[in-house]
């Protein structure tokens, strides 16, 4: 019998328990593993039906005693399919009990760190962006995966190599970070209420908003409500989100960068023209007076609902919230649009071919040999589709053809997600063209306040020279990157330098390949 809770209080578990908790809130940083860049806000899944798994039979060195799995991640869309597998993996051993426990972002960098400390950490963790792989590796807290996946040579041929990368799924040769979902997913598709919207006269999913458009239509929706509802609803509680909404608005206006990085120059991108009219954009909405009463206080996952009650006509957000409403407000009518463009030739936004949800097994761990059986089924075909069936839209598999045929029972809304997606390229990475980037990662020191906060303190009121708040980050950010280059350098014995973050051959309108890295 299944059972949910919401917190790690202790227990006894039964065989057939699992444990659950309410989904938070969290971004990885690029050498963690915190996954997706989803926002949490609850455990929705793409498919309420129950599924079929073609799971394999174990090689001779699984165990015959009765042992439990345990893993722990940020829940959301991976919950159902996590307490679906499980619910088969057992009946399939009815040796191996299987604890999950998907827990809020700020829960998960409290109960794992504890867990590494004490011994007793999950055996399959999804790593907060707090604790960076290479510093678990380096510590000895993780373990490679190599000797534990069935056949991992044939599981090697079968992922792609963007999920093989040395100094950041691979150290000395060893893979310790296994991907399960893919980070092609459009984080600011524009969700909408159908009714607010189409009696304003707009319709986002068939004709994509302009910025002149968009604006027009938040003052419209806020007028014709009279204080009921507004045009728009921001997450303004949680900056980070606001760093994609900016650049996502930047990239298609022509801002050529990757990241944060300007193309070809190596600088930071934070006093562009194109960042400070995208954030300009943000602040006509508030003197509109278009925005949400209290965005200052909300975060994403308190944003999405205030959309399906009717108090907010749109919301920027990635397919998660897709397969949210689908999930919570099945008679809730809602379209999903593109980001608004700022021409009539966007250029397509990019996205982390090395990132998404992925998992690292402990090195305490003392069922190494079940949880490389995990990792091996759901990774496989038939567990990338039951992936990406279950958990919708809104974290795609890793597998392309698992991707696709997963995609055949999305909603239409679900498959305007993965249009949207489809239209992404692949950013180059600079961890590929020089695995030593890692180093200076793990060097560089945070900038305060970042551009997160900076765009936060702009909505809130509490910066007035934007355009040189800006400037003043940027100065700040060059100065970060040079000392962690040089420090890391000396105390590491790192190759990398500026030129490591620098495409000269990137075309932003292209996905950038194992070929175009070799040509750089």
């Amino acid at each position: 019998m299944m059972t949910r809770r919401t917190s790690l209080e202790p227990s006894r578990p039964s065989r057939r328990t699992f444990l659950a908790a309410s989904a938070g809130l969290g971004v990885g940083a690029l050498t963690g593993c915190g996954g997706g860049f989803g926002d949490g806000g609850g455990d929705s899944g793409g498919s309420g039906g129950e599924l079929k798994f073609d799971i394999p039979d174990p090689d001779a060195k699984f165990p015959t005693d009765d042992v439990t799995l345990r893993l722990v991640d940020s829940n959301d869309t991976k919950a159902p399919f996590w307490e679906q597998f499980f619910e088969a993996y057992q009946t399939k051993h009815d040796n191996v009990t299987c604890q999950y426990d998907g827990l809020p972002w700020n829960r998960i960098e409290e109960v794992v760190p504890l867990g590494i400390r004490n011994g007793s950490a999950h055996d399959l963790i999804q790593l907060p962006g707090t604790i960076p792989l290479s510093q678990a590796v380096a510590e000895g807290w993780v373990s490679p995966v190599d000797e534990y996946i069935p056949n991992f040579a044939e599981w090697q041929k079968r992922i792609p190599a963007s999920y093989q990368v040395e100094g950041f799924h691979v150290f000395e040769g060893k893979q310790y970070l296994v991907p399960l979902g893919s980070d092609q997913r459009h984080f600011q598709a524009l969700h909408y209420n159908k009714q607010l919207m189409n009696d304003a006269g707009f319709d986002p999913q068939s004709e994509p908003l302009t910025w002149d458009t968009y604006r027009e239509a938040a003052r419209k929706v806020t007028k014709q409500n009279d204080g009921q509802a507004y045009g728009v609803i921001l997450e303004i509680a949680q900056p980070g989100r606001l760093v994609f909404w900016v650049e996502y608005m930047a990239r298609m206006a022509g801002l050529p960068i990757v990241g944060n990085i300007l193309q070809p120059s190596g600088e930071f991108h934070h006093d562009s023209d194109e960042i400070v009219e995208a954030i300009e954009l943000l602040l006509a909405l508030k003197s509109d007076g278009s925005l949400f009463p209290g965005s200052n206080s909300l975060t994403a996952p308190e944003c999405w609902p205030r959309v399906a009650r009717g108090n907010a006509a749109m919301v920027s957000a990635g397919p998660w919230v897709t397969v949210t409403w689908e999930r919570d407000n099945p008679d809730f009518e809602f379209g999903v649009g593109d980001h608004p463009h700022p021409n009539d030739d966007p250029w397509p936004v990019g996205y982390l071919s090395i990132g998404g949800d992925a998992l690292t097994m402990f090195s305490g761990s003392k069922v190494k040999e079940v949880a490389g059986d995990v990792l091996g089924y759901v990774t496989s075909l038939d567990g990338q589709t039951r992936w990406g069936e279950i958990t919708g839209a809104g974290n795609p598999p890793v597998l392309d053809e698992a991707r696709k045929a997963s995609a055949e029972s999305y909603s239409e809304q679900g498959k305007k997600c993965v249009e949207l997606a489809d239209a992404m390229v692949a950013n180059p990475e600079p961890i590929i063209a020089n695995p030593d980037v890692a180093l200076v990662s793990k060097r560089e020191k945070p900038v305060d306040p970042d551009f997160a906060g900076v765009i936060q303190a702009a909505l809130v009121g509490e910066i007035s020279d934007l355009r040189g708040a800006l400037r003043d980050l940027k100065d700040r950010s060059e100065k970060a990157r040079d000392a962690a280059i040089a420090e890391a350098k000396k105390l590491d014995g790192s190759t990398a330098t500026r030129e490591d973050w620098i495409f000269p051959n990137w075309d932003p309108k292209k996905d950038y390949t194992v070929e175009d890295y070799q040509g750089r």
